[in-house]
């Protein structure tokens, strides 16, 4: 007997879109700004999206391109004379640490209107209190991180906290908490905040997998790349060993009526000596894009970039592919009855993405292909179509953006779900947004968390 009702799993998979509501958390880090004495702007069409010249910051170990060094309007803290470079293995290689303030504050508060809810109208106070950590080591080290210091009434925890070392273009590595670069499109820097991305969150409930990209997996990951001809666009790639961890689902369905399994699940990782993935055999992925045309992929044409009023611009066109395999746990049917087994599930995500600026628009969107082997014999498969567009108004500092997403499971009905967000800067690190979403299906037999809106704040300092 299954655990859980085949008319129920089809409800709850429809439920995901109502309740996809992760946490806010960005990559927008005043230390950043501070070190180089810039604005916000100069890195992100706002806050937390980053334009072709923060994602080129970004890829060179959150360094500037063209010349960092004079570019450091704060002073370094140095670790050994530069001399100890010559003598190198026959001593130790000098370093330096941020010599000012390597870390910011991050603010968000949200009014949400749902008219279905029993509670229609919500104030959440001040949500959150992020810690936002960012800063370079020497000459090939760097850092970044965000640390909810305080989340919903209770303390938080660690979101991302990794090192990097970036020795080379075309091979450097990270080490630590992150968001996998094999995500097809990314929680922390969207735009649409109401809602995750379907594609990095949604679990297959009937085989008991609530894997997710994203919030973020413990792991290490190599990464470079080439610039293109002329130093425009260029190609990127990704490897990357992790863990394998909840998705940001799971918190959100723990109190509905699946909230058991996760417990189960749970207890039995608890059991293993771990949290999600309890086997020896870890999670691997791979990613690959090419750029064509617009600013180097390593920040080639930079000073163009910097010089122009509408740095935002990039007009470019981006492909990509990625592709993860994992294993987790899985009730298996044996005997009449059911047996957990550490590595019950071999699943693979993997799909194509674009990404394509054309003057002060951006669309970008892809697809995804899900697929999870129980050892028992049973496959459930889902597609996850994605497509958003951000449009750069006449007056930048209001950005309206949609998304639109389709999900079809072998195991479920489809649905679909539009978001839609405007992003009103008021200052440069202070943020006013309109959110909402409507979906395609109601759910008599959950709450009704399908059509709602939502008035949010955020300020970073």
């Amino acid at each position: 007997m299954r655990r859980i009702a085949i008319i129920t799993i089809f409800s709850l998979m429809l439920a995901i879109a109502y309740l996809a509501a992760p946490q806010q958390q960005s990559q927008a880090i005043p230390a950043f700004a501070r070190k180089y004495r810039t604005s916000c702007t100069t890195c992100h069409v706002a806050p937390p999206k980053l334009n072709a010249f923060g994602r080129a910051f970004r890829n060179l170990g959150y360094r500037m391109p063209k010349g960092d060094e004079e570019l450091v309007k704060q002073e370094k803290t140095s670790l050994g004379a530069p001399a100890w470079k010559r003598v190198w293995p026959r001593g130790i290689w000098p370093s330096d640490i941020p010599g000012g303030t390597f870390f910011g504050i991050a603010l968000n508060s949200n009014f949400t209107v749902n008219p279905s809810a029993n509670v229609t109208t919500e104030f959440d106070g001040i949500e959150e209190i992020g810690l936002l950590l960012g800063g370079t080591v020497g000459e090939t080290f760097s850092f970044f991180g965000d640390v909810d210091l305080f989340e919903e009434g209770k303390p938080g925890g660690i979101g991302r906290l990794f090192v990097n070392y970036t020795p080379r273009r075309y091979f450097n590595v990270r080490v630590g908490q992150f968001e996998p670069r094999a995500v097809p499109f990314s929680n922390h820097r969207r735009l649409t905040r109401q809602t995750s991305y379907l594609a990095d969150i949604f679990p297959t409930i009937p085989a008991g997998n609530f894997f997710g990209f994203s919030p973020n997996q413990r792991g290490i990951e190599i990464w470079g790349g080439v610039e293109g001809p002329g130093q425009r666009g260029g190609l990127l790639y990704a490897f990357g060993v992790v863990n394998g961890g909840f998705g940001g689902a799971a918190e959100m369905l723990q109190e509905s009526s699946v909230g058991s399994l996760i417990t189960e699940i749970k207890e039995h990782a608890e059991e293993a000596g771990g949290e999600f993935d309890v086997n020896s055999g870890k999670d691997v992925y791979v990613q690959a894009s090419y750029k064509i045309g617009g600013l180097g992929v390593f920040g080639g044409g930079a000073k163009e970039t910097l010089q122009q009023m509408n740095n935002w611009r990039d007009d470019s066109l981006t492909l990509g592919g990625y592709f993860y395999r994992g294993t987790t746990g899985a009730f298996l049917e044996q005997g009449g009855g059911e047996v957990f087994r550490n590595d019950g599930n071999r699943f693979i995500r993997t799909g194509a993405t674009f990404d394509w600026w054309f003057k002060d628009l951006n669309l970008f969107g892809g697809y995804q292909f899900n697929r999870d082997t129980l050892k028992d014999g049973r496959q459930f498969d889902a597609g996850i179509t994605t497509v958003e567009a951000h449009y750069v108004t006449p007056w930048p500092w209001i950005i309206p953006a949609v998304r639109f997403e389709n999900v079809n499971p072998t195991f479920g009905p489809s649905f679909h779900r539009t978001s839609l967000s405007t992003t009103l800067m008021l200052r440069a690190n202070v943020l006013f947004t309109l959110d909402g979403v409507v979906n395609s299906n109601r759910v008599p037999d959950l709450p009704p968390f399908d059509d709602r809106f939502r008035v949010g704040f955020r300020v970073y300092f």
